[in-house]
């Protein structure tokens, strides 16, 4: 008994202690988006920075996690972009935004791991690695840059839509870099037809979870407490989904997202139920994007 209420205290002094941290960063977060504004500066960067004043006096360890970055965080700002993106807005720049996801993401990894290779001196699989992580968007900070400046709208839509499906490809070729490494054969035949059986599916489990959340939707569209739960569960389960089956839970997330948010909110949901549940995602987006550049700042170890 004595041992059980050890470690039942020592699991509250824990959470005891995450507590603290979370309002910490709450905290740290509004001073600097009220300083950001007022001072001009981008709010990502104020994040950063302030993470960085902040690490000696946070208790405790606290860093990226990769596993909750990539199943909570990832389909969050996945679905996020997809349900406030405009099907027919995004069918006018189809052409750039393939282009750019597809060929160019390819481009742009093969020109930064050459770079990488022979200016750097790296082995070829760093390099190539490290060459798929830098040539995707870093759509959080572009799309935040973007909020602060004014820019042409069609540019936007390009870049919100070609971050929508880079991911998915950049994940593919990770993943075959790592199998060549890892002395598994690798054709370029195989390569192709892995790379759109990945593709496809994640297009599939996107649909299929998609047109079940419509049916859901249809339901409880006078309940937006019970709508929001509803596209929380949709976000999350086609990631999951998706990896389990092997397919792009990138894709599944994003084609969800686009068929809830242009098949359903902008037909027979009320106008009030809408504006509620995407404003809950927005608030979602912002406050994922806050934590991870406060948690960046933090993980950052300056040279002293």
């Amino acid at each position: 008994m004595t041992h059980l209420m050890a470690i039942a205290g020592s699991d509250q002094g824990q959470f005891a202690g995450l507590v603290t941290v979370l309002i910490i960063l709450l905290l740290v977060a509004t001073i600097v988006a009220l300083l950001s504004r007022r001072l001009r500066v981008p709010y990502v960067t104020g994040l950063v920075i302030a993470g960085l004043a902040i690490a000696d006096f946070v208790p405790g360890k606290v860093g990226l996690d990769s596993s909750l970055i990539i199943n909570l965080f990832l389909p969050i700002l996945l679905f996020e972009a997809a349900i406030n993106t405009d099907i027919s807005r995004l069918r006018s720049t189809l052409k750039p935004i393939l282009l750019l996801a597809g060929p160019g993401v390819v481009i742009s990894f093969g020109v930064t791991a050459i770079g990488l290779k022979y200016g750097l001196n790296l082995a070829w699989i760093p390099a190539l690695l490290v060459g798929v992580i830098l040539a995707i968007t870093d759509t959080v900070s572009v799309i935040a840059v973007f909020k602060e400046v004014s820019v042409p709208s069609r540019l936007s839509t390009i870049v919100e839509g070609e971050s929508l499906f880079n991911d998915g490809i950049a994940l593919v070729i990770f993943g075959l870099i790592l199998k060549f490494n890892n002395s598994v054969t690798v054709t370029v035949w195989g390569s192709v037809k892995e790379l759109a059986i990945v593709l496809v599916g994640g297009l599939a489990v996107g649909i299929i979870l998609g047109y079940l959340g419509i049916g859901l939707y249809v339901q409880s569209q006078d309940d937006p407490l019970s709508s929001i739960l509803l596209t929380v569960a949709i976000a999350l389960s086609a990631f999951q989904l998706g990896q389990l089956l092997g397919v792009s839970g990138v894709v599944a997330v994003v084609i969800a997202g686009l068929l809830i948010g242009n098949l359903e909110l902008s037909r027979t949901v009320s106008a009030s139920s809408r504006i509620t549940v995407l404003s809950f995602w927005e608030y979602a987006g912002f406050g994922v994007n806050t934590f991870i550049f406060l948690l960046i700042g933090l993980e950052i170890d300056l040279p002293t």
